[in-house]
């Protein structure tokens, strides 16, 4: 089949794409029909890093989820994964299309941890797509670039040399935030703009693309549970600590309460199956 090879044909049935949809229109649209359906189906959520290495403490070259296990993880219980495996994964169906991308790494200047990104090349100039950012689309790779989103904008700021910060504004106007990251409290700027991550928008060695995955993990459950989902124009996200489930939108910020059976609320909310959850709640205790 033209455009998609065989590997990729099953992995974009996994995601419920058609891969004819997907091989006879053109590269800058075949992206966005992948990216697409990957948000849509691949949630963020640090619970199957939490569960790799809780169940292999001791051998860390097991805890990254490549792109198969990724999306059959996905089938079997709705899991996704963190910026690095949705990064990795996004870039392999890509490249399964018949696209050119490449793994980048960033440095997030709130928690000051390594971050993950694709960068899509196609004839109209390099495009940025961050899976874990949930927004709707790439960003253009360039000083000044911009995604403009029904929930907010994105924009790429020149640094120093090649490095780019990422700036985020949501139109909520609360607590703008990079929706699945690592930033859940930040002090928020009087314009509305707040800096994420810094990239250097050029294909991550390989080596070093690995040791930063593994870095990005933690032991046991130092790290509280975190979700995000986007549905439509609204992302739902989940803290474990605070304990609570945002809602937002373009134009607002809900707050809602956890149920005493989080499971059935958090299934129903990020497509996790309610077993996985109720299994991992009970392990944690």
């Amino acid at each position: 089949m033209s455009g998609v090879d065989v590997i990729t044909e099953h992995r974009l049935k996994q995601l419920r794409l058609d891969p004819d949809a997907v091989s006879h229109v053109s590269p800058a649209e075949r992206a966005q029909l992948i990216y697409s359906a990957f948000l849509g189906r691949v949630p963020y959520e640090n619970l199957s890093n939490n569960r790799a290495v809780d169940e292999h403490p001791g051998d860390p070259e097991s805890w990254p989820r490549a792109t198969d296990r990724l999306l059959r993880e996905n089938a079997a219980h709705g899991l996704g994964g963190t910026g690095f495996s949705l990064a990795y994964a996004l870039r392999d169906l890509f490249r399964g299309a018949s696209l050119t991308a490449h793994c980048a790494l960033g440095h997030n200047l709130v928690t000051e941890q390594a971050h993950a990104a694709v960068v899509l090349y196609v004839d109209q100039g390099p495009l940025l797509y961050d899976p874990a950012l949930l927004m709707c689309g790439p960003i253009p790779v360039r000083p000044g670039g911009q995604l403009d989103d029904p929930l907010g904008t994105v924009r790429l700021d020149a640094r120093c040399g090649p490095t780019l910060t990422l700036m985020l504004h949501m139109h909520c106007g609360h607590r703008p935030v990079a929706p699945g990251q690592e930033i859940w409290s930040p002090p928020t700027l009087a314009s509305g703009d707040r800096p994420i991550y810094s990239i250097i928008p050029m294909p991550a060695p390989p080596q070093s693309f690995r040791q930063a995955w593994l870095a990005s993990f933690y032991r046991g459950r130092q790290m509280p549970l975190r979700f995000a989902r986007r549905v439509g124009d609204r992302i739902f996200r989940y803290g474990e600590r605070p304990g609570s489930i945002e809602i937002l939108t373009a134009e607002s910020r809900e707050e809602v309460a956890v149920a005493p059976d989080a499971a059935h609320q958090l299934s129903e909310i990020f497509g996790i199956d309610q077993p996985c959850l109720q299994a991992w709640f009970a392990r944690a205790r």
